[in-house]
């Protein structure tokens, strides 16, 4: 009878054991809060990045002396895929030769005129405009060698004649356009529309003020 209440007594012990030292950490840790959720990574897309522009020169061609030259040039460079800028520039072109003789009076025009038409020159005139006023015309001419020929003719009469190179204002064109690092330069003999096609760097811009 006494074994058996030791056994009896032993089951209780264990039983108590038991339930304080493996039962209460499992509802321990049942009861312990729910850790945070680890956020998922994501990959980040990023946007690809753009080449740099190649790098381009302005190169200029130039001067084209009317708008059907100027059209030819600049539907050929079209044709190469090029961007085509027309700049109108004003510029003095030589135009022919005059012979004058200057700084003379009123009286002293007269008496001149009266000597080159005795001697036989019949264009001679005396100039109106006021900022020649005192000049007498003795021709204009298109070639340097009639000029300097009815200069020397001036001159054995006893005047002093003046030749110059006579010049007009005109606007010409030039075609801008911006070359590739690839790019061959350009050629006067592509866009040949006449003599005197030259190739230059553009002007340079001029600066906001």
């Amino acid at each position: 009878m006494r074994n058996l209440l030791y056994a009896l007594l032993f089951l209780n012990l264990a039983f108590l054991a038991w339930g304080h030292w493996v039962g209460k950490p499992r509802e321990a840790v049942a009861a312990l809060p729910a850790s945070p959720a680890v956020p998922t990574l994501e990959l980040v897309k990023i946007a690809p990045v753009s080449a740099a522009a190649a790098p381009t020169r302005c190169r200029t061609i130039g001067p084209f002396p009317d708008a059907t030259a100027v059209t030819a040039a600049s539907d050929a460079m079209r044709a190469h895929g090029w961007a085509v800028r027309d700049r109108a520039v004003d510029s003095s072109v030589a135009d022919g030769y005059w012979v004058y003789i200057g700084e003379l009076t009123a009286a002293a025009q007269r008496s001149v005129l009266a000597r080159l038409n005795a001697a036989g020159i019949h264009d001679a005139a005396a100039m109106t405009q006021p900022e020649q006023s005192d000049r007498v015309s003795v021709g204009f001419f298109s070639d340097q060698t009639h000029a300097v020929r009815r200069a020397e003719q001036v001159r054995q009469l006893g005047f002093k004649p003046v030749l110059d190179l006579h010049q007009r204002s005109v606007s010409v064109h030039w075609l801008d356009v911006d070359l590739k690092a690839s790019d061959a330069d350009l050629q006067p003999k592509q866009f040949q529309s006449g003599p005197g096609l030259q190739v230059a760097d553009c002007p340079a811009k001029a600066s906001g003020g």
